[in-house]
């Protein structure tokens, strides 16, 4: 169980990530305007917040040790899934991070 964890975790908070951002734009749409502050400042925080789970799943997957052939796939893998869930992160919320 504990492999899967660091597989699918980092992507599992991309996904997260996803579809909170697309949330507060549908609710800031819907209330006032997708580029109000509180709306660019609700993705920002959540944003960061997310990233800074990745960053932690990255840390904890590169803390893995073993002598194990799959223990050192499994902490590899996870490296990558968590590199790209925090570039994907940062992309999706950068508009709201740079004020526009």
């Amino acid at each position: 169980m504990r492999p899967w964890l660091f597989l699918l975790g980092p992507l599992a908070i991309w996904a997260t990530h996803f579809m909170g951002v697309y949330g507060i734009a549908s609710v800031a749409d819907v209330v006032a305007r997708p580029d109000d502050p509180a709306a660019l400042i609700a993705t920002g925080a959540f944003t960061l917040l997310c990233a800074a789970g990745a960053a932690l799943m990255f840390v904890a997957a590169r803390r893995l040790r073993s002598a194990d052939e799959t223990d050192r796939f499994v902490r590899s893998l996870s490296s990558l899934g968590a590199v790209v869930a925090l570039v994907a992160i940062v992309w999706q919320g950068l508009p709201a991070l740079v004020g526009h």
